[in-house]
């Protein structure tokens, strides 16, 4: 009875592991930025820096901190996944079409 217990628990646990790992769960959201400011230099590791207001689905504001290989332009939209620890995954380039509607009037899209 005892290992048919701690089997349904290693199962449990497994599954919750895989699950918390995945893109969509609760620990990560996505942000979606606008660039807004000038080509930067990059750091000493030849990182481009940046800390930006940000905005979830659901319009929430963020400053979201993230690094990049390369340099973005001024007005360039990006969907930055970022967990509630903050950090931040690889910042994606996007249109203004993939932006959530009820947050497309935060952006400067014209």
């Amino acid at each position: 009875m005892k290992m048919m217990k701690f089997i349904a628990m290693t199962i449990l646990f497994a599954t919750l592991l895989v699950g918390c790992g995945e893109k969509g769960a609760l620990i990560e959201k996505d942000y979606f930025i606008q660039i807004n400011e000038e080509l930067q230099t990059p750091n000493s590791n030849g990182h481009y820096v940046y800390a930006l207001e940000g905005f979830d689905e659901d319009g929430n504001e963020q400053v979201v901190s993230f690094f990049a290989e390369k340099a973005y332009d001024k007005g360039t939209l990006l969907r930055v996944p970022r967990s509630l620890q903050g950090y931040t995954g690889e910042p994606e380039v996007i249109k203004a079409d993939e932006i959530p509607k009820n947050i497309k009037g935060k952006f400067n899209l014209n």
